[in-house]
């Protein structure tokens, strides 16, 4: 049988020449978003686009963090002077971080602009952080869940008043320049940044193939770290964390629809995208509805402390 050709493919790419194993490399320090009106349209997407079903989609079926990097990043406070450690969840997104850092027994200010997101967020970390206190933290934790409806770059948190600042899979939605004055503000002496990321492990060709379908920006990129400028913080230190997810071909079609890349297109766009995935996954690779998949990720963590 003559294979179809790949729509999703890059220009001038046919379906049966070797794909790229690894997207462009980023020099250390580049933003991955260089462009800020892209950056700024395409983070507005959760906001403006995402009805609230979306969003609790979006918590369904993005992937965990493994325990190995939550560990570490709770390891980053552990000279903390408070009870417990407090720590800013920036672009909190519907909590998947923020659950695991209350169920260690944290204390989590959740920072996330976006309303559906932190609608889902409260209906899914508040019985983890016993009691809920939604908006200004003002006074002694009556619980251990403050949320925010606020930009990372602007959280109204008080001055060193955390451990740890981290940012699970929102890095790139930050204004590069005024996101270090917040961490130096909210900080205290010594804090730490940690900035987390689950990527699509692209040195397997078919997942490499099927990100370029996707339209997903969240690919492994060798050698980039967050730029967080000296002599305020200390160099950033990278951990690498390899595992995989079981997944279905189904599911894998319910995961591109969570994409800032996704939310941002029109229908026809999305008609193209959905018809694409649906040939790769089921025509191309042969796989059956409901087969379960190993989809493999890396999770980069990349840790520095103020000076």
């Amino acid at each position: 049988m003559t294979e179809s050709p790949d729509p999703g493919a890059e220009p001038g790419h046919m379906p049966n020449q070797p794909v790229p194993n690894r997207p462009k490399q980023r020099p250390v320090g580049q933003d991955l978003l260089t462009d800020p009106q892209r950056r700024r349209r395409l983070g507005a997407a959760f906001d403006q686009n995402q009805s609230l079903t979306q969003a609790r989609e979006y918590d369904a079926v993005r992937p965990r963090y493994p325990h190995q990097a939550v560990t570490a990043i709770l390891q980053l406070a552990e000279a903390s002077a408070h009870s417990a450690p407090v720590i800013a969840d920036l672009g909190a997104g519907s909590g998947i971080l923020t659950r695991e850092l209350l169920a260690a027994g944290a204390h989590v200010h959740a920072v996330e602009p976006g309303a559906t997101m932190l609608q889902v967020l409260m209906e899914t970390a508040a019985d983890t952080a016993e009691t809920a206190a939604v908006g200004e933290f003002d006074g002694p934790f009556s619980g251990r869940l403050f949320t925010h409806q606020r930009p990372a770059e602007d959280t109204g948190l008080a001055a060193a008043s955390c451990d740890v600042a981290v940012a699970a899979q929102a890095w790139h939605w930050f204004d590069p320049e005024r996101i270090q004055d917040e961490l130096r503000r909210i900080l205290v002496p010594g804090g730490a940044v940690a900035v987390v990321g689950n990527y699509l492990d692209t040195s397997d060709p078919w997942v490499h193939r099927l990100t370029r379908i996707m339209r997903a920006g969240d690919v492994y990129r060798p050698q980039w770290q967050p730029r967080l400028e000296a002599p305020h913080f200390s160099p950033v230190e990278t951990d690498t964390f390899r595992h995989s997810r079981s997944i279905t071909p189904e599911e894998i079609l319910r995961l591109a629809t969570t994409l800032s890349s996704w939310l941002a297109a029109d229908d026809a766009q999305r008609a193209r995208r959905r018809e694409n995935l649906n040939w790769y996954l089921f025509e191309h690779l042969g796989h059956s509805q409901g087969q379960e998949l190993q989809l493999p990720y890396l999770t980069t963590l990349h840790t520095a402390r103020l000076r």
